[in-house]
This record gives structure tokens, C-alpha cells and sequence, in this order.
């Protein structure tokens, strides 16, 4: 370039000005008055004065650029949006937050109120089951009766438009899944982040006649009115018809998604802490490839073990299904292999270690060109349920298992096509969450084990089922 001889020139130019200082005063004076001179040492002074002044705006934005390229792959930056940070998560943990906005934002303000101690606050208290050590739901289990709940309260029974909202709080009651937890209270949020920012002192106690109240079953009719209503003391909850009418948007159920409400009151529930967040993080980096492509990936977490008739699992919960063969799962691996000849690689999954391993040696045989994906270090520790998790893999805590689990249900997010059994609500919550807020571009699903329910047909479809689907 050019302008790399510009100093040499000043150089010279200095030079010999400072030669001819020492000339006699008259010969000098005749040179400066030679405008041609005069004219070029402007032109030499204004040329390299620019070129300074470029240099140090070429610097200063190269410095800038820098510094913003390190932040953006950093979920804490202010400054990147939501998508960004997203794909920079590809291989990293991520999960939606109320920093986004949208419906999670939305929960989290009702349930972060600004006084929790006014009488105008109402709550309602999810409390555990009357035999609660003995308590077998899994996490998604957990989750989902959780998530009904908080519509629930969100509604208040669908009668939001007359009595607002209540705040949703749970017990202090042992978590099975938390029992012996080392880094919190032995509930959920010995992994999760608290559902509100109030407290069970701010409540009113259940012997406080005027001010609250109690369930025997989810279906009964209360007084809106008091301040503190405690849920019945069973694993089913309230159904509620009305699940917009807290929002205030317009057109309420009939004219906004089902599955979006859904999903975001599952992720709301399942915001792990920033302990179990750490540990998440670790191990998807372990797992994850760098350069995996969401569009290229199918998904088959398989749920079998106490899932399936006649296990033997002392402690499980029974038998729900026959479990289909794995070469069931096969042959829905390969249908969308051949729909999409693209597929990369298969994310493979399951508590039951037997299965797991059996399916990739099945596809190893089978698909030798797919690049087998597994949870490095997963515990599977052979049950869903989540009364006796430490009890069945020596060495193992309820929080190895916990973190397994959810990483499993993390990376199945960077899937676009999924071979489920939506009998299995472990499987049908991976499929809606991954609908929602996943890696890929679009989701497609294959199930071979079919329920018959509204969570079902999410799965399979992100819509619900049409009038008369349910039944076949």
C-alpha cells in the first residue's frame, strides 16, 4: 500500500529541512518562498496527519469488534438477544429463562410479587401426598402435576376474571427424589429454582378458619375468596379450560397455542438452580460433538424398565405398557432416514443401561453411517420412579441420577426427529419441550407406543386432537 511510505518521506522531508537550517539565512529564505515547497510539505503534513487518524480508528473498532465477539457467547451479556445466546448454548447448557420474555416472563412476575405479606396476595399450596416417602412419580411426573397446579392458581380455578391469581407455593415436606440432598433443602429446590419469592411464613395456616381452606379432591369447589387455599393431597390435579384468561391476551384459549402454555409452565417447573445448571453444563459438553447439526438428528430416548408390564423393580411404580421391541425403535430411526437421507446422527437415551446398549449395537449393524450420540457418564440407574432412585446403582446419589436425567432431556432438544412411545410421559415431555423451545428448525415424531390423551397428541403433532381423535 501507498501509504506505508508516508513516514519515510516525512522522515526525509524533516531531514532536509533541518540540512538546510544551518544554510545561509538568505538561501533558506529564497526556498520557503517557493510556493511549489510550500504547497507539497502541506500536502505531505495533511496526507500523513489522515493517516494517523485512520490508524487509531481502525484500532479502536478492531478492539470493539473483539470485545463483543467474547461476549456473545455469554448467557449473562446483556447485550445479545435471546436467539443469540441460544446458538451459542449449541453444545452448552441452556434453557428458557424469564429474561426472554414472553409467557415464562409472565409467570414469574405473578409469582414474584412485590408484597407477600398483603392481605390482597392469595395463595394456593401444593402439599405432597399423605404417603409421600413412598411417593413413585418420576420428574416429568412431578412436573406435570406441578404445571397443572400452577394453572391452577394462575386461573384460580378458572375464575381469574372475577378473583385474579394466586401464587403457587409448595411444602416443605421431603422430596423423595431429594432425600439426603447435599447442596439444599431435601425438596426440589435441592435441584430447582424456587417457584416464588414468597415464603410458607407468608401463608396462612390450614387451623385459620376465616383465611383459608383445604381440598379433599382437586375437583372441589372453594371459597376464592379466602386467602390461602392448600391443595388435596393426591397425585391428580384440576383441569383447567381457561388457560389464557391470566395473560390478558385477547382471543384468550381460542385464538393462542395450547402446547405453548403447556411447555412454558413445564420449563418454568424444571429451572434447575445454578448448582445443577454447572452440572448440566459439564456434562453436555462432554456429550455433544462440536459441529452437531439439530436438522441432522434424530432423537430415541427409549423409557422402559418399571415403565414396562411385569417388572420386577422392588419400589417402582407398576407396569403401564407393553414396551415395544427395540427393533420397533429401529425401524423408526430408519423411516426417517429414508425420508431425510441427510441424517447425521442419533441421539440415544434411556435409564434402562440393557436397552440402551443393545439399541446401539442394533444400529451400529443397522446404520452404520449414523454417528451414535450418548449421555457420557449417565447413571442409569434402571427405573423411572422416584422413591428408591439411590437404591438401585451402588455408589450412586438422587443427584447423579437427577442431573442425568436432565441432561438427557437437554440434549434431546438439538433433535429434529424423534422415535418416542407417548405412553411414557418422560418421552411426551421431550417432544412438546423440544416443539417449543429446541435447536431444530421444525419437529417430526414417530411414536410406537400411542396414548390417547391431549399431552399425547402434543407430542406427535403440536396440536391438539381432533374431535373424535382421542378415542383411536
Amino acid at each position: 500500500c501507498k501509504y506505508i511510505h508516508l513516514p519515510n518521506l516525512f522522515e526525509t522531508m524533516v531531514a532536509s529541512l533541518q540540512h538546510r537550517r544551518y544554510e545561509p539565512k538568505v538561501a533558506s529564505a529564497r526556498q520557503w518562498q517557493n510556493p511549489v515547497l510550500i504547497s507539497i510539505g502541506a500536502l505531505i503534513l495533511i496526507t500523513l496527519t489522515n493517516y494517523i487518524s485512520i490508524a487509531k480508528y481502525v484500532n479502536q473498532n478492531e478492539k470493539k469488534a473483539l470485545l463483543t465477539s467474547n461476549n456473545l457467547p455469554r448467557p449473562s451479556s446483556s447485550s445479545t438477544t435471546r436467539l443469540l445466546r441460544k446458538a451459542n448454548a449449541l453444545t452448552s447448557y441452556w434453557w428458557p429463562s424469564q429474561d426472554d420474555g414472553g409467557l415464562i416472563a409472565k409467570i414469574y412476575n405473578v409469582q414474584h410479587p412485590a408484597d407477600c405479606s398483603s392481605p390482597s396476595t392469595k395463595f394456593f399450596v401444593l402439599r405432597s401426598l399423605m404417603k409421600n416417602d413412598r411417593d413413585t412419580r418420576g420428574l416429568t411426573a412431578f412436573a406435570h402435576a406441578a404445571s397443572s397446579h400452577l394453572l391452577h392458581a394462575l386461573t384460580d380455578g378458572d375464575k381469574f376474571k372475577k378473583f385474579g391469581s394466586r401464587i403457587l407455593i409448595t411444602d416443605d415436606v421431603m422430596w423423595p427424589m431429594a432425600r439426603n440432598c447435599a447442596n439444599g433443602p431435601e425438596t426440589r429446590e435441592c435441584y430447582f429454582e424456587p417457584l416464588t419469592s414468597c415464603n410458607l411464613s407468608d401463608v396462612d395456616p390450614m387451623n385459620t378458619s376465616n383465611s383459608s381452606a383445604f381440598l379433599k379432591d382437586s375437583s372441589d369447589e372453594y371459597d376464592r375468596s379466602i386467602r390461602t387455599l392448600y391443595s388435596a393431597r393426591k397425585k391428580w390435579f384440576r383441569l383447567t379450560g381457561q388457560k389464557y384468561s391470566w395473560t390478558g391476551l385477547g382471543g384468550g384459549d381460542l385464538d393462542h397455542s395450547t402446547i405453548f402454555m403447556l411447555a412454558a409452565t413445564l420449563a418454568y417447573y424444571l429451572r434447575p438452580n445454578p448448582y445443577i445448571r454447572e452440572q448440566i453444563d459439564k456434562r453436555l459438553r462432554q456429550s455433544l460433538p462440536a459441529d452437531i447439526d439439530p436438522d441432522r438428528t434424530i432423537g430415541v430416548p427409549i423409557r422402559r424398565s418399571d415403565k414396562c408390564y411385569g417388572h420386577t423393580l422392588e419400589g417402582s411404580a407398576r407396569g403401564e405398557l407393553d414396551c415395544p421391541a427395540l427393533d420397533v425403535y429401529l425401524n423408526g430411526v430408519k423411516q426417517f432416514v429414508d425420508f431425510d437421507p441427510l441424517v447425521e446422527n442419533v441421539i440415544v437415551t434411556s435409564e434402562d443401561k440393557a436397552a440402551c446398549d443393545e439399541f446401539v449395537e442394533l444400529v451400529k449393524k443397522e446404520l452404520p453411517q449414523l454417528r451414535i450420540i450418548l449421555n457420557v457418564g449417565d447413571v442409569q440407574q434402571g427405573t423411572g420412579s422416584g422413591s428408591m432412585l439411590e437404591a438401585y446403582v451402588d455408589q450412586a446419589s438422587n443427584e447423579d441420577v437427577v442431573v442425568s436425567a436432565l441432561t438427557s432431556m437437554h440434549m434431546h432438544l438439538r433433535a429434529r426427529y424423534f422415535v418416542i412411545t407417548s405412553l411414557s410421559t418422560w418421552t411426551s415431555t421431550i417432544a412438546v419441550m423440544a416443539r417449543v423451545y429446541g435447536f431444530a428448525s421444525e419437529v417430526y415424531v414417530h411414536d410406537v407406543g400411542r396414548n390417547r390423551n391431549l399431552f399425547a397428541a402434543l407430542a406427535r403433532k403440536g396440536c391438539e386432537p381432533l374431535t373424535g381423535e382421542r378415542g383411536k
